[in-house]
Parts: structure tokens; sequence; C-alpha cells
């Protein structure tokens, strides 16, 4: 469940279903939900206060804004995420790489139940993609990966180094609090000094750092 205090911005057209969405998802979630459309971002100087996520309408994203719209983002006071909703099942890898920080993709036919859930996981510090667009994410990733090497050394605590070992074979914070006997907010703090040490932005980044990289501290320490 998320805080009262968690804000995500909501784009999508001003209309009776975008209404129904954010109050059924505020109402789900424990979130405050506010809903941006179109008209009022090309107009903008700065996202709403204290956004931590957008929930983008994918059916809405044009060229004509989009710019625009990215310069929203390098002026947020916080890390902005993005969720994306509203997809065709024909968006891919090379569609996501014009979103800087997408962490979840939810496509036209999904149910609300499974909008629901999805969005949970993202608010808990999670990543939300089906399994055929992970591993397009995954590969590109690879194919873009350097040789490791002694410089490549990143000074990770034992904790951090089991926290991202465990994070490598896909466990959620929740399963790492457990198996750990922490609560899931050390968890989250591990996780961010780890991705600042590391420069990753994301799971799947931090997931592609620690196949090619634990072994290779492991060994050293």
């Amino acid at each position: 469940m998320a805080t009262a205090a968690t804000r995500v911005v909501l784009i999508a057209d001003d209309s009776l279903q975008s209404i129904l969405l954010k109050d059924k998802l505020e109402q789900v979630l424990g979130a405050e939900f506010v809903l941006f459309t179109p008209q009022q971002l090309v107009t903008a100087t700065t996202l709403p206060a204290r956004c931590r996520w957008i929930l983008f309408d994918h059916d809405l994203a044009q060229a004509s804004f989009y710019s625009h719209y990215v310069s929203l983002l390098h002026r947020a006071e916080h890390p902005v995420q993005e969720i994306l909703f509203n997809c065709a099942h024909s968006v891919g890898s090379e569609t996501l790489a014009h979103w800087q920080n997408v962490v979840g993709l939810f496509y036209f036919d999904d149910s609300i139940e499974h909008l629901q859930q999805g969005i949970a996981r993202i608010l808990s510090g999670e990543m939300w993609f089906s399994r055929r667009l992970a591993s397009e994410l995954i590969e590109g990733l690879r194919l873009h990966r350097k040789p490791v090497s002694s410089h490549d050394m990143v000074p990770l605590t034992k904790r951090e180094r089991q926290i991202i070992t465990l994070l490598s074979n896909g466990d959620s914070n929740q399963q790492i609090a457990r198996t750990l006997s922490v609560s899931e907010n050390t968890v989250k703090t591990h996780l961010h000094n780890i991705f600042r040490k590391i420069d990753v932005r994301n799971r799947v980044q931090a997931l592609i750092w620690a196949k090619d990289h634990l072994s290779f501290h492991q060994g050293l320490s």
C-alpha cells in the first residue's frame, strides 16, 4: 500500500473514463493521483509538485508535445519514473528507448485489476513489464555492455552484495526484506545506494550489472 505522500500524475484526456480510473486507483492504492491533460501539459512550466511517478496514456503520446514533456521532466524537483498504459502489443524495446525513466508498461486490453496490481508493485520500488518485453530490454542492455576488469570494481558493502545477489535472482523488495529479516524501507535505501554506486537507474540495468560483475566482486571478497 502506498503512503498518503505518494503522488502520481495521470496524463490522460479529461474524460469520465479518466476520472473513474483516477478515483479507482486512489481508492485501491492509497496514493494521490493528479489528472494532467495534454492541454495542461503543453502550457505548463513545471510538473505538479511532489510528482514521483507519471502514469501516461501512451495513446496520447505525440511528437508535437513530447519535447516539452521531456523538458518538464528535466526541471522536476525529484527524479520521476514513467509508467505507460493503454499501449498496443506492438510496442517494443525500441519504442521504450524514447522514454527516459520507464519502469512499467500496460496494454490496452489489460484489466483494471492487472493495472492496480502492477502499479502497486511499481510504487513499492519494482518494475512491471511483460516477459517478452523484459527479455527484449535485457538483451538490448547485454549488447551494449562492456568487458569487466579490475577498474570496474565498485566498493559494495557485504549487505549491498547480499541484496543485489537476491535482486539478480528475481526477488522482489518484499522477498529480499523477508530473507534478510529487515524492513522494505531498509531494502529500498540499500537499493538506492547500490544504484548510485554502480551508476544505473533501474532494476533491469542493475540486473545486467549483477550478471556481469557479481562473480568478479565475490571472487575478490
